[in-house]
C-alpha cells in the first residue's frame, strides 16, 4: 500500500501543482486550452489535489488501518469519478490523443486502490 501511496502522491503533486500555477501550459500538449473563468476552476482543481496529497502523506505515514482504509476509499472514488469524466471529455473530442495517457494513469490507480478495497 505504501507504494501505492508513494505513485499517487507524486502523480498528484506533479499535476496539483500545474494546475495551481500553469495550467495552460500542463494541459497545452494534450489540446486542451483555457479561458479566464476555466482557468480558475482548474487552480481550484489543482488545490483539492494538493489536499489529496497532504491525505495520502499522512495514511502514508499512519500505523491505523482505518484512517489509512478511508484514504483508500476516498482516492478510489475520486479516481473512479474522475475517469468517468475524463472518459466523456476525451469521447467528446475535447482533449488529442495524448488524453489516454491520463485515462490510462487514472485507471491504473483505480484498479490499484480497487485492489486494496478488496484486500
Amino acid at each position: 500500500m505504501n507504494i501505492l501511496f508513494l505513485v499517487t502522491l507524486i502523480t498528484q503533486i506533479l499535476f496539483g501543482l500545474g494546475f495551481v500555477f500553469a495550467p495552460g501550459a500542463l494541459l497545452a500538449p494534450f489540446g486542451v486550452t483555457f479561458d479566464p473563468i476555466s482557468t480558475i476552476f482548474a487552480n481550484l482543481f489543482g488545490s483539492a489535489l494538493i489536499g489529496y496529497v497532504i491525505l495520502v502523506w499522512f495514511a502514508r505515514k499512519s500505523t491505523t488501518m482505518e484512517f489509512r482504509k478511508g484514504t483508500v476509499y476516498s482516492e478510489f472514488v475520486f479516481l473512479l469519478v474522475s475517469t468517468v469524466v475524463l472518459l466523456k471529455t476525451q469521447l467528446a473530442g475535447l482533449m488529442n490523443p495524448l488524453g489516454w495517457i491520463i485515462i490510462a494513469e487514472h485507471i491504473v490507480l483505480t484498479v490499484w486502490f480497487g485492489y486494496f478495497l478488496r484486500k
